[in-house]
């Protein structure tokens, strides 16, 4: 769905303004913030939306009769809808005195045959508007995750707080995969590996790899595990990350990328 990525950059960065202009206005105090989520969500998106807390992570569940086409294209309707929901959680969470950090969204349809998710860090909002960050540089802190059938449902449910240690581990991976819908020179390999984030364990993003591996692409997978590493590890100030860990579906590993920070 390599249209997804372009139509997403397209709105979030034009409503950016508007979001943070509109931070100027009455505070949502924390005590309200979940019906007012949902109230909000209803009303310029007309979904009835699922808001829940855990710690600074807030959830926005939406359920959607349609994701999805015959084609696989994504319907304008979910992307408006997905939109509607980032642009209202981000404006009352600039405007709130509730202490929320990042910001998890997510559209799927009533069978949980797919789930189009978006996740949004606070700061990088605050950082592009304020200028200390660059379009470019706000662009490649975009994390989109798409679920088919064999896991939608469980991704929805699995609602947990979101540590920055996680955070930078799923953009890697959302980075990684959106280089395998839009580069037609990299599709074949990455597509194949279908790589899932798994969890921070100790020193190390894991992630497995639940396609095909093969040591003919080892070389340009670990180039690009590295690139996305060291450039993300610098930005976050995440120095306390040392590996990522590429596990095979049986849960051994067949790749070890070290971060190189010079």
């Amino acid at each position: 769905m390599p249209k997804l990525y372009l139509i997403y950059k397209s709105f979030i960065l034009s409503g950016l303004a508007l979001i943070l202009l509109s931070s100027c206005g009455p505070s949502y105090p924390k005590e309200t913030l979940v019906n007012d989520i949902e109230q909000i969500v209803k009303k310029e998106s007309g979904c009835d939306a699922r808001v829940s807390f855990i710690k600074d992570t807030v959830y926005l569940d939406m359920p959607m009769n349609t994701i999805v086409s015959s084609e696989n294209e994504v319907f304008s309707e979910a992307i408006t809808a997905l939109q509607n929901g980032v642009f209202a959680v981000t404006r009352i969470a600039l405007s709130s005195d509730a202490d929320i950090k990042i910001i998890v969204i997510t559209a799927f349809d009533p069978e949980y045959t797919v789930s189009l998710r978006m996740i949004q860090n606070i700061e990088d909002v605050k950082s592009y508007f304020y200028q200390r960050i660059s379009k470019s540089d706000y662009e490649q802190r975009q994390l989109i995750e798409i679920e088919g059938p064999d896991t939608a449902r469980q991704s929805i449910l699995d609602r947990h707080y979101v540590g920055q240690e996680e955070f930078v581990g799923r953009l890697i991976v959302s980075q990684l995969n959106m280089l395998g819908r839009t580069n037609p020179f990299l599709a074949t390999v990455i597509n194949s590996l279908n790589l899932k984030y798994g969890s921070i364990y100790n020193d190390s993003i894991i992630i497995t790899a639940k396609g095909t591996y093969s040591l003919v692409s080892d070389t340009l997978i670990r180039k690009l595990i590295t690139e996305e590493l060291n450039k993300n590890i610098k930005k976050y100030k995440l120095f306390s990350i040392k590996y990522v860990r590429i596990l095979s579906k049986e849960g051994t590993v067949v790749m070890e990328v070290p971060a190189v920070l010079n």
